[in-house]
């Protein structure tokens, strides 16, 4: 596709989807016949996203991928990353593909993820993709993903890539060890996320240290249940202390991590992952 015509399909793409989130967000979700329309929009919408996207063109992966976004109005999933997802053939990746000026026009959509810097182009975005707020919000699954570590990887010609250990999570992941790796690699005006399952080691100097450190946590517990939740002062103590320890715990795992023996395997691993976009 050309520049002029895929900025045109962009154009179309987001006009389209827009007004569809603005007719369905009046419209009587409790009439069948409103059910049928949207899934007619997401319908259109996949046929549009699809000629923008294009190929998916990942190894291991099918060429061919769903659309991302499976709701029109404010639910649960809604605000997700536009673009096509697909999964390996093996089961244990995640592909998410996107164009840069979908990635633009999503990112202004949203208060919470820190805006990238225009005047360095694509560069700008190398602090986007290693937010954690930045891949909660744009896979939308109901958890939250937790950075645990950057791995260094190299961008070469695509402009600019970045990997990191995760665990997505709907609670606080201490002291438990990251079990994936992310990976955001703009190639061109295409845009990949990829994410996959990955044993990572356990640092127990970390572990410890945390559990050290939430027995203050869980001593503000027990004195707010004692109160028999009365005393609200202590429930906060504790989120704070338990939310401190969390922090300290990922903060010691991105310290020591580059020491333990599996590092080296974890960064060729997330730049072998890179390599896949082509």
């Amino acid at each position: 596709m050309t520049s002029h015509a895929a900025d045109a399909a962009t154009t179309a793409y987001v006009a389209a989807r827009d007004k569809a989130v603005a007719t369905f967000k009046v419209a009587n979700l409790e009439d069948p016949k409103t059910d049928e329309r949207i899934q007619a929009s997401l319908q259109t919408l996949q046929g549009m996203m699809q000629g923008i996207v294009g190929p998916i063109r990942l190894r291991g992966f099918p060429p061919k991928g769903s659309y991302y976004v499976d709701t029109l109005t404010d639910e649960e999933g809604y605000g997700k990353l536009d673009g096509m997802a697909v999964g390996s053939s093996d089961e244990k990746s995640f592909a998410l593909i996107t164009t840069l000026p979908l990635l633009r026009d999503w990112l202004d959509h949203s208060s919470d993820i820190p805006k990238p810097s225009t005047s360095t182009g694509v560069d700008g975005l190398a602090g986007v993709f290693t937010s954690e707020t930045f891949y909660t919000e744009a896979f939308s699954d109901d958890a939250h993903y937790y950075k645990y570590a950057e791995l260094p990887v190299a961008q070469g010609t695509s402009g600019v890539a970045r990997a990191i250990l995760f665990t997505s999570a709907q609670d606080d992941p201490a002291p438990s060890p990251p079990d994936g790796i992310l990976v955001a690699v703009v190639n061109g005006e295409r845009v990949v996320l990829l994410r996959k399952s990955w044993t990572a080691p356990d640092i127990p100097e970390c572990a410890a240290a945390y559990r050290e450190a939430n027995k203050k946590a869980d001593a503000a517990l027990s004195a707010y249940h004692a109160s028999k939740l009365a005393d609200k002062a202590k429930f906060d103590q504790f989120g704070d202390l338990h939310e401190k320890a969390n922090g300290a715990f990922l903060q010691c795992y991105a310290q020591r991590l580059p020491s333990v023996a599996a590092y080296a395997s974890l960064v060729h691993e997330a730049q072998s992952m890179v390599d896949l976009v082509k």
